[in-house]
């Protein structure tokens, strides 16, 4: 060890200041060559300040390798849970370079590391400790054949299929995370499994219901059409919120599988129940059942769903526009007072201005009124005074869909009662938007009595493309007659 590295290491390890230990522990990363760095920095996981705590880990992951991690794996045994946890962490970081150091520990005497060790490689996901894991499906305590399981499905492999059906047969408890395990790993023999222990279960009175949700949520990883068809067979078997989990599962067959298939009338009643589920992820599966149906209830209740998440609000909008009276029902759901997905569906209503006003206007199957437009804008501008300022850009570029010159004048008198700072913030996207009447609405803003506000709205319009070179005009009505008013 050169002179250097000792001075670095007894400042890790002495100094009083955290500050110093932090700097002596990031500066040992550059020191990897001596094997006694690892040493130190493995004393000093242990350091009770954070910062320093936190120097050690990054200089650990900087240095790397499967010396790094046979370093580390230590504190798998340590009595403080903070450095037990911290180490677990930095071994995952680690990937396959702590497969080795930590297979050891899956022989410890003490359970609780024998667990933590399989929870670190189930993370990892190598099937490299493989044959050293499935003797632990049997092992003597019942923490750690679970956490087995659960390792064995995250790593995927074939090989533990047969051994994880032993298991499930073997020990009853492990009946759930057995069949979560056989879901993650997939392919055509667990999809056999699966379907054959879904017939037993409901050849069995009173099975129990979070068995059969995890039955069910598996066979929608991995199953195909004659699986969709075994679950329509038993459609009538499964009630209430099992309900909504089958037709979720079907959803999702029928997505990975890319099959051709139409719900029955039947099911719309239970696809809107499903629609209201306490998951997000059956939610979104039940919009995608109910787009194929057109009644006036269903759109309301897709609109209504609006706001859950992103991928909702995706499939929902993409496809409004081919319902009957889409327009009409979105409004009196704006009218109703939502809060959840309001401003999705004012974003939706600018979308279906544009759309129908210029294709469908004289289209007799879908009526679309200048007063519906006016009461739409009416509405719309209900919602400025609450808004956001994120929000107040979607409102802003709805109603210039909807109508031009009365968004020009709303504009301006709204942005008027704006502080100068939010006034800016609205000219910006204003001079965003692909509509050119926008810029007649920032025009008005030239000669505002603030001059932050005057130089967003000149900047603004020069972005834009403002026809004078040299200078804009000082006076607004000398700008609309320059031509500006000609350009939007």
């Amino acid at each position: 060890m050169n002179e250097e590295t000792k001075n670095l290491v007894c400042l890790l390890l002495t100094d009083p200041d955290p500050d110093v230990r932090r700097r002596a522990a990031e500066d040992l990363a550059g020191c990897s060559s001596d094997r006694n760095v690892l040493a130190v920095l493995t004393v000093a996981l242990q350091d009770e300040n954070k910062g320093v705590e936190d120097a050690v880990s990054r200089s650990f992951l900087q240095i790397g390798g499967v010396a790094a991690a046979r370093a580390i794996v230590y504190h798998l045994e340590d009595e403080n849970i903070a450095s037990r946890n911290l180490a677990a962490k930095l071994l995952v970081r680690l990937g396959e370079n702590s497969v080795q150091a930590l297979v050891p520990y899956l022989r410890s005497d003490n359970k609780d590391v024998r667990k933590l060790a399989i929870d670190i490689l189930g993370e990892i996901k190598s099937s490299e400790p493989m044959y050293y894991l499935l003797p632990l499906l049997h092992d003597t305590d019942p923490n750690v054949i679970v956490a087995a399981l659960e390792a064995l499905g995250n790593i995927g492999s074939t090989t533990a299929i047969g051994p994880i059906r032993d298991t499930y047969e073997q020990y009853p408890y492990t009946r759930i995370v057995a069949i979560e395990a056989l879901g993650k790993i997939g392919g055509n023999s667990v999809r056999d499994i699966l379907e054959e222990k879904f017939k037993e279960a409901l050849a069995v009175e009173n099975t129990d219901g979070v068995y059969l949700f995890a039955l069910l949520d598996a066979i929608g990883t991995v199953g195909d059409g004659e699986t969709l068809a075994l679950l329509l067979a038993n459609y009538d078997n499964l009630k209430e919120h099992l309900r909504d989990v089958l037709l979720h599962e079907m959803v999702q067959i029928i997505e990975r599988c890319n099959l051709e298939f139409q719900f029955d009338e039947a099911s719309q009643e239970d696809l809107l129940h499903a629609l209201h589920s306490d998951n997000d992820q059956m939610k979104l599966s039940a919009a995608k059942g109910l787009v194929q149906f057109k009644g006036r209830d269903v759109t309301r209740a897709l609109l209504l769903s609006l706001g859950i998440s992103e991928e909702m609000d995706f499939v929902v909008i993409a496809q409004m526009s081919a319902r009957p009276m889409v327009f009409q029902i979105t409004i009196e759901c704006l009218q109703g007072g939502t809060q959840r997905g309001k401003i999705q569906i004012i974003m939706l209503l600018g979308k279906l201005a544009t759309e129908f006003v210029h294709s469908y206007r004289s289209f007799d199957a879908y009526p679309l009124l200048d007063s519906e437009l006016e009461q739409t804008f009416a509405v719309v501008t209900e919602a400025w005074v609450d808004a956001s300022q994120e929000d107040r850009e979607i409102i802003a570029d709805t109603l210039f869909r909807l109508d031009c010159d009365s968004a020009v004048d709303f504009l301006y008198n709204a942005l008027m009662e704006l502080d100068p700072w939010s006034r800016v913030h609205i000219i910006d996207q204003l001079g965003t938007m692909p509509t050119r009447r926008a810029l007649d609405c920032i025009a008005r803003f030239v000669d505002d009595e603030n001059e932050m506000v005057q130089e967003s709205a000149r900047s603004a319009l020069q972005a834009a493309g403002f026809p004078f070179e040299i200078s804009l005009p000082v006076n607004r009505n000398e700008m609309l007659d320059s031509g500006v008013n000609d350009r939007v």
